[in-house]
């Protein structure tokens, strides 16, 4: 199942990819000749560059978070090590987040090594059975690939919003008004929110918490931390990267996200209710 899960995902974002490649390729040749396509396959070439070198280094860049490196007082690595072993992965590379949100998320771009990165306030606030819980939650979106097409569309729509943010600085307007505008995310938000459908749907979720749950062995577990970790995430939101939220275990943000276009996560309750297979209340 697991095999033709990674095939299926893998696929879809390559096409999508080298559909946007032609794009670039077929849109400078239309209106600029060879000039035009010379342009286009430059542009093309840098987005494969973002986002199969720079777009996992940057998003962990951005959050602050540092590579685990040496002792390791929770026992993470063997913990990852045990659950990679039965879902016959290598181990993702662990990094560490220094915040008081109880989070995890997990990227993984092209041939890169996976990352997997989880906060200080989740290992503060977890069991060691919650962490457990969250790990093999995010080890099998990595196993499943689901990481791999989350994190590439995930890499285009933040880089899309920061064209976005960094237009609505220049807006005019903005230099006099108390209240800022934002005329050019508004724009490219719906673009955004195309592209993330490409990989992000609520059965990806759905499917991969039935997944987590059968290699814990325990759908009660799950569920429990899934409903703490987001009532956490509302009383102690992170403030992430325009068009990221999705890559993380419960939308970070809480309703701090205001954006309806960039809102990728299923309600929580019907995330339980179907990984518990009973109405929540």
């Amino acid at each position: 199942m697991i095999m033709i899960s990674m095939f299926s995902n893998a696929t879809k974002v390559w096409f999508f990819l080298l559909a946007i490649c032609f794009a670039f390729l077929f849109a400078g040749e239309h209106w600029g000749g060879r000039t035009g396509l010379l342009l286009g396959f430059l542009i093309a070439l840098g987005l494969n560059a973002l986002v199969f070198f720079l777009g996992d280094p940057r998003l962990l860049s951005l959050l602050g978070a540092r590579k685990l490196q040496g002792r390791d007082p929770w026992g993470l690595q063997a913990r990852i090590a045990y659950f990679c072993q039965r879902l016959e992965i290598k181990p993702p590379t662990l990094f560490l987040m220094e915040t008081p949100t109880a989070t995890i998320f997990s990227v993984r771009s092209g041939g890169r090594r996976p990352s997997l990165c989880l906060s200080t306030g989740l290992l503060e606030k977890l069991s060691e059975e919650e962490v457990e819980a969250v790990l093999a939650q995010q080890l099998c979106l990595i196993a499943r690939m689901e990481s791999f097409g989350f994190s590439v569309t995930g890499v285009l729509a933040s880089t899309l919003m920061g064209i976005g943010q960094f237009f609505d600085s220049l807006w005019p307007p903005n230099f006099f008004l108390g209240k800022k505008q934002k005329p050019f995310l508004t724009l490219l938000s719906p673009i955004g929110w195309l592209i993330l459908r490409v990989a992000v749907n609520r059965s990806t979720f759905y499917e991969n918490d039935r997944a987590a749950a059968g290699l814990i062995q325990s759908r009660e577990r799950l569920g429990e931390v899934l409903w703490r970790l987001e009532g956490l995430a509302q009383t102690r939101p992170l403030h992430v990267p325009p068009g990221t939220s999705h890559l993380f275990i419960v939308n970070p943000e809480g309703d701090r996200q205001k954006n309806f276009f960039l809102r990728s996560h299923p309600p929580l309750s019907d995330r339980l209710r179907i990984l518990m297979g009973t109405p929540t209340a």
